[in-house]
């Protein structure tokens, strides 16, 4: 029977026994990226300056975020857009949000805005979660403290205060970190 089996064969099966082996013995967890949760609203986009406008304009208007388009026409934070293009390269990154639970359609703008800003790819790594601790991970960004933040198993970076107060601090933090 083994002289059935062609020299080019046994040097297959001899590579793969030889690749298995090799993964094996590697420490995979060094191959794979950080998970990194990035949030929107005061993290990528500007709710605040959005939100203090409006009521400005309407102040009648208790809550802003529950009128159609409120988080469509949110602007990027400054700085925010390019360095979430650029951690993508050393994370495994992916938007953690909390909806808006007094405007259903908060869930369809929110994800809309994540298209027109951070493309298609990335709705598809959007999470919309009113209880940040419930998610696995290793980092997340977020400037509040009133959706689980605080008890997040990871690293919590509190956007806005401290040592991370822009996505410049921020982002050489992080860079600096994966290296």
């Amino acid at each position: 029977m083994v002289d059935l089996i062609e020299e080019k064969d046994i040097t297959k099966v001899k590579v793969v026994k030889l690749f298995v082996s090799l993964c094996n013995n590697l420490d995979i967890t060094i191959m794979k990226k950080k998970r990194l949760y990035v949030d929107m609203d005061g993290v990528l986009c500007n709710f605040r300056g959005a939100f203090d406008n409006y009521r400005k304009e309407t102040p009648e208007q208790k809550y802003p975020q529950s009128k159609w388009g409120f988080f469509l026409k949110l602007e990027p934070i400054p700085g925010a857009i390019e360095s979430f293009n650029l951690l993508k390269e050393h994370y495994d990154i992916w938007i953690l949000t909390r909806p808006s639970f007094r405007n259903v359609n908060s869930y369809t703008e929110k994800a809309q805005w994540v298209w027109d800003y951070l493309g298609f790819d990335i709705v598809e790594k959007t999470i919309m979660c009113g209880d940040k601790s419930l998610l696995k991970g290793d980092i997340l960004i977020d400037d509040d403290d009133k959706a689980g933040q605080p008890d997040f198993e990871g690293q919590w970076i509190h956007f806005g205060k401290g040592d991370f107060k822009d996505w410049k601090k921020v982002t050489d933090y992080l860079i600096k970190k994966d290296s």
